[in-house]
């Protein structure tokens, strides 16, 4: 496993076990997604990692039995490409606008990241079911 992989997958078990703190120590203070100009285009050229620690708080409140698995991993140089699967009970407070329904879902999601220095640096993909679009649930 490259140290890029290695690096990702702690970030990821840290974020679904609520320590925040990791996406300051995984993701540059430089870190571009080139989701923001279609979804808060005045958020270009900004410190965004807030919004990343937001979706994992907000997921991890609104789904308290979390489960979040990685699917697929491909790596090519400095790029990673990781489809993935968050899956819990909706039983906790609010997923955006949609209020807690009691029912298992699936949130399922494809990232694009380069990776420079042991840092995500770019994002290509998302956001993952705004506004609760594309919930699935299960039962």
């Amino acid at each position: 496993m490259s140290q890029n992989l290695h690096d990702l997958a702690i970030y990821s078990d840290r974020m679904a076990n609520a320590d925040y703190a990791a996406v300051y120590e995984y993701f540059a203070d430089t870190f571009m997604s080139h989701v923001t100009a279609r979804v808060n285009p005045a958020a270009v050229g900004t410190d965004i990692r807030y919004k990343e620690q937001e979706f994992w708080e907000m997921a991890k409140h609104a789904f308290p039995d979390m489960k979040f698995d990685v699917n697929l991993v491909l790596e090519s140089g400095d790029h990673i490409v990781s489809n993935w699967t968050l899956s819990g009970t909706h039983s906790g407070a609010p997923y955006y606008d949609v209020p807690p329904s009691g029912k298992k879902v699936i949130i399922n999601g494809t990232a694009i990241l380069r990776m420079e220095n042991g840092k995500v640096v770019e994002h290509w993909g998302g956001p993952h079911c705004m506004k609760g679009v594309g919930l699935v649930n299960q039962s």
